[in-house]
């Protein structure tokens, strides 16, 4: 492959992930507001760790999410403006809060999951298991390619 070519590939796969990941983003958004649910897809997605597994710490999910310190700060106060999460300081160490949610941050659970496989699957419709396997693969390799 000739290296002109190399690059337009490169550009065109990334212009086409971010696209993925902003139309994506966009349209859960929208079925969260239409759901009347106060989150958007950056707070579902911390929301989904916590779901996994509450009572973790700030650095834990600013980890699995990959959002740095102020990110997930940000994340976390509207979240809990909203009344989903509280922080908790750690009794044995007050320099680290533990996030846990609250019991609308808990029943908010299945309706999200909900709107999020719906969303889903019709992302993915017409799209073969194998070829989703094939995708998810070159994204893991990617990925992989770059940390």
């Amino acid at each position: 492959m000739q290296l002109i070519e190399f690059v337009k590939t490169n550009e065109l796969l990334s212009v086409l992930s971010g696209q993925l990941s902003a139309s994506l983003s966009r349209h859960l958004n929208r079925k969260f507001r239409a759901a009347e649910l106060e989150i958007t897809t950056e707070q579902w997605i911390v929301l989904v760790c916590l779901w996994n597994k509450d009572g973790q710490t700030q650095q834990s999910l600013s980890e699995q999410t990959s959002k740095d310190k102020t990110s997930i700060t940000r994340l976390l106060d509207t979240l809990s403006k909203h009344g989903l999460i509280e922080r908790h300081g750690d009794p044995a160490d007050r320099r680290i809060n533990k996030i846990h949610l609250t019991n609308k941050g808990h029943k908010m659970e299945e309706r999200a999951m909900q709107i999020v496989k719906e969303s889903f699957d019709q992302a993915v419709s017409g799209i073969t298991p194998k070829e989703l396997l094939d995708a998810k693969q070159v994204i893991v390799k990617l990925l992989n390619n770059i940390s």
